[in-house]
């Protein structure tokens, strides 16, 4: 989906690309302007959902590959195969808190730019969810700010055994003292701030937070979010598929077909760029998006709610 924007020199296109640039009219100067800034816009709009699809992998991934019950016991169809048990569940955890940072600081970056070419104050309406619950120094900023220790070779899942099976957990004590590493300063209030309520409850326990319900909140809170950012970009990707609409209608010859798929194209000196899928309406495939973004939001919020009540009657 990101092939938006096809550049090759002049020389490199096929001859059955050439025979369709020659059928068209190349656009030229603003219309060229407006081109780019369709391609750029609805670029990153199919980024940042194949992004999201990536971070529902990790999630689905992560639950396959440490099948955990309620009291995060792994099962006993767990199997790590050639590689440990500590090795395969790091991993895992490794790979999902990353697809979520990246796709949090995807839309985040990508807001910005909508912003700057819209009258809305598109980020500034965007910023307020995230920004919420980063202040609110809960799980979000955990998790958020956890990637970073992860990504620098820090082990943040704890594997304990217990009468013969094993409980994967966060313990908050051994992530307090990371080695060879300078925690963030938001990650660091986190942290003291749970570990000392937690220790008000139990002074003699270990300080330690659910693997399997932080993770589900996690997700929760992720799709949460896609599920905001969609509705705070629409009104940009509108502005500018409404735009190219009236400038195509100025250019009835400017656009081409090949291989199924319609396109612009322009030149620039010796190159040739192609911008691709014009016929398809970013507007409809947002809100096709944002429905099965809800369905998804409204499965995770169930499941959590799920978890609690079974924490709640324990």
């Amino acid at each position: 989906m990101a092939d938006l924007v096809h550049v090759l020199p002049i020389q490199s296109v096929s001859a059955e690309g050439c025979d369709a640039l020659s059928k068209i009219e190349l656009l030229e100067g603003d219309s060229v302007i407006k081109m780019k800034e369709y391609s750029d816009v609805v670029r990153s709009f199919w980024e940042v959902n194949q992004l999201y699809e990536q971070f529902r992998w990790n999630y689905s991934e992560l639950r396959r590959l440490v099948p955990c019950d309620r009291s995060d016991i792994l099962s006993e169809g767990f199997a790590g195969g050639r590689f440990g048990e500590r090795i395969v569940v790091n991993g895992a955890f490794c790979n999902y808190v990353s697809a979520g940072r990246g796709l949090i600081d995807r839309m985040q970056a990508v807001m910005r730019e909508y912003d700057k070419g819209s009258k809305d104050e598109l980020y500034k309406d965007y910023w307020k969810l995230p920004s919420s619950w980063y202040d609110g120094g809960g799980l979000y900023v955990f998790m958020y700010e956890i990637r970073n220790p992860v990504q620098h070779g820090q082990t943040v899942v704890s594997l304990v055994k217990e009468k013969g099976s094993t409980r994967v957990r966060f313990d908050l004590d051994q992530i307090a003292d990371m080695r060879e590493y300078s925690t963030s300063a938001k990650l660091r209030a986190f942290l003291d701030t749970t570990i000392s309520k937690i220790k008000e409850c139990d002074p003699s326990g270990s300080p330690f937070l659910s693997f399997r319900y932080t993770n589900m909140e996690y997700n929760k809170l992720v799709i949460e979010l896609f599920c905001h950012f969609l509705q705070c970009a629409e009104p940009r990707i509108r502005e500018v598929r409404r735009d190219t609409e009236r400038l195509l209608s100025q250019h009835d010859g400017a656009v081409g077909s090949l291989g199924g798929s319609s396109f612009v194209a322009y030149v620039d000196g010796d190159m040739a760029h192609v911008i691709d899928q014009i016929d398809v309406d970013p507007v409809k495939q947002l809100k096709d998006i944002r429905l099965k973004a809800k369905r998804h939001l409204k499965e995770a919020r169930n499941a959590v709610a799920a978890e609690r009540r079974f924490y709640a009657f324990r």
